[in-house]
């Protein structure tokens, strides 16, 4: 517990004044409405190991804190020590244009880095939720993947290296500065779905990607779920090479002015590249929705779909559903079982809102928190059965606690553990809220 005037005095004696113990400000970064004690704010990654190192002598926690946007995953906190706010972490260090490389601090906002890569044609391909606000090392940290995967791989596919601040106070680098590098392990990769667990992000290498020089996007309705997933296997399995393809049901539709009035089911197809082939991919996706039963399709030109898809990656347990209101479950299959997933979800919880990332075998079902059934335990017989796995990515902080999915039979726990031990000996950093406790 952080009460005793010297840890104070200590922490002003190295940080300066960078802290808050006021417990207004302090409130200002709670964690799912648990305010801490104590708020480090550093500028650095070695100003942000030793403020840890002096938490881990005291045998407290720290949280990691960027934007907030992923504070209300369960279980709950019941007690937040200190919190390690990354927000002056912040700014494009190093951009290498042409080497399509960037070292980027771990705090900053995800919007301001393709702001920043724009301007040379380039940007950080991923459409993770929470695009307006989130940081690039929470979107990292919570391994919070957009449906742009289908092209350019997950988050951790483009992330060449990282500097880290551990709870012993070392700084450690991994990976490297260039895209083609085969020295040493990719030992930066664990931090990546770690939820702040293991350390600190403080500074990424990333691997960018050059803007598509147009753009168009199909919608497609289809009066069965069945269909609509056909559809998206066919795509996902066709040498189309579009960018992205989500799924969505009528409720999680509505929310998008793009997509709403659709239908049923609605698939949306991003299409880009060359104006040649992103032409050869509306074409070719809409001759495949055809002839798995589309019954209607809709073109929208490539000004307008920036704005249109990022209200449509907000549907995928994002923004558009506030977590005092709204749990969020991930379930993940393999991208055949997409329909099954689906099925699975909706028997659990009828009122929820569907939406998926059909070409890679993840749903997101939205539960409406006063009418959700936290364990529901015919879907988790499913899970086991078809070895699928399921994570609640938030829920209401009142009773977090019950929104706990079941932990996977082949979930490599003791190396989990074994990992958290030898990167964080003293359990500082977030204790207990991993899978299994860790």
């Amino acid at each position: 517990m952080l009460t005793s005037t010297p840890f104070t005095i200590a922490l002003k004696d190295l940080l300066g004044a960078r802290f808050r113990v006021h417990p207004e400000e302090c409130a200002r970064f709670s964690v799912a409405r648990a305010a801490p004690k104590l708020v480090l704010s550093p500028d650095s990654t070695e100003e942000a190991a030793r403020a840890v190192k002096i938490i881990a002598q005291e045998r407290a926690s720290v949280v990691i804190r960027g934007a907030g946007t992923k504070s209300f995953r369960p279980p709950a906190l019941r007690d937040v020590d200190a919190v390690l706010d990354t927000t002056q972490l912040r700014g494009v260090l190093d951009h290498k244009p042409g080497d399509l490389t960037a070292r980027v601090a771990a705090g900053t906002p995800l919007a301001d880095l393709q702001f920043e890569l724009r301007k040379h044609g380039q940007f950080f391909p991923t459409d993770a939720p929470f695009a307006a606000s989130a940081t690039l090392g929470g979107t990292l940290a919570a391994n919070a993947n957009g449906a742009l995967r289908q092209r350019y791989g997950a988050v951790r596919d483009n992330v060449l290296g990282m500097r880290v601040a551990l709870s012993d106070g070392l700084v450690a680098f991994s990976g490297a500065n260039v895209v083609k590098s085969v020295a040493g392990y990719d030992a930066h990769k664990a931090f990546i779905g770690s939820y702040g667990t293991l350390g600190l992000i403080g500074e990424v290498v990333l691997k960018i990607a050059p803007l598509p020089a147009t753009e168009r996007m199909l919608t497609a309705s289809f009066r069965s779920l069945a269909s609509a997933c056909a559809a998206a296997t066919a795509l996902a399995r066709s040498n189309l090479f579009v960018m992205a393809i989500t799924l969505h049901d009528p409720k999680a539709a509505a929310r998008s002015a793009a997509l709403r009035g659709a239908g049923d089911w609605t698939l949306a197809v991003r299409c880009g590249g060359s104006r040649a082939a992103t032409s050869a991919q509306f074409e070719g996706a809409a001759a495949l929705c055809k002839s798995s039963g589309a019954s209607a399709m809709r073109d929208l030109e490539a000004e307008l779909v920036p704005a249109a898809w990022a209200d449509i990656s907000e549907l995928a347990g994002g923004a558009m559903y506030p977590a005092d209101r709204y749990a969020v479950a991930k379930l993940v299959g393999l991208p055949a079982q997409t329909h099954l997933l689906a099925d699975a979800a909706r028997a659990a919880w009828p009122d929820a809102e569907l939406s998926a990332h059909p070409s890679v075998g993840v749903l997101f079902a939205h539960i409406p928190a006063e009418s959700g059934q936290p364990q529901p335990g015919e879907l988790w017989k499913q899970l086991a059965l078809h070895n699928w796995t399921a994570l609640y990515l938030s829920a209401p902080a009142a009773n977090a606690d019950s929104w706990v999915a079941p932990l996977p039979a082949h979930a490599p726990i003791k190396l989990q553990r074994r990992l958290k031990a030898a990167l964080d000996k003293a359990g500082t950093f977030d204790p207990g809220r991993y899978w299994g406790g860790i």
